[in-house]
């Protein structure tokens, strides 16, 4: 029973992947209550990586705000200004870029370690099977009277 009840959560947790538990683009409508709902459920499961991952949203959301800002000016700047903007306007996409990455690689940790935790629940499902297999063709042998 208790091999059935684990075989079930498991399911239940695969068919709920991570992935379909992240927030989508915030800001967005609906993306700020999926975000928080995301945030929600870290603070449930993983208070310290809760806590990362709105310090690296935030990061990111600074970044992206401060791009639009210097893209903003580099647009409205004339032709013979832009050469000048420009390298603040490279530094804004690199910061971006690097804030995005942060968040990528919090997503990719996460993910593989809930990969690590269902393959070890498979194989121990996998061998409660077997098991029942074994008792099975045992309890048929009894039966059967051999």
């Amino acid at each position: 029973m208790k091999r059935m009840l684990t075989a079930m959560t498991l399911l239940a947790v695969v068919l709920v992947s991570p992935r379909d538990a992240r927030p989508q683009a915030a800001g967005t409508a609906g993306g700020e209550e999926r975000d928080q709902k995301f945030v929600e459920m870290l603070r449930r499961e993983d208070p310290t990586g809760a806590e990362q991952y709105v310090t690296l949203r935030d990061a990111r959301g600074m970044a992206a705000g401060e791009l639009r800002q210097v893209e903003a000016q580099y647009r409205s700047a004339g032709p013979e200004l832009r050469s000048i903007a420009l390298p603040q306007l490279k530094r804004a996409q690199r910061k971006y870029a690097e804030t995005s990455l942060a968040l990528l690689d919090f997503f990719e940790a996460r993910d593989r370690g809930a990969l690590t935790r269902y393959q070890e629940e498979i194989a121990r499902i996998t061998r409660g099977l077997a098991e029942y297999e074994r008792t099975r063709a045992e309890l048929r042998k009894l039966i059967d009277g051999n």
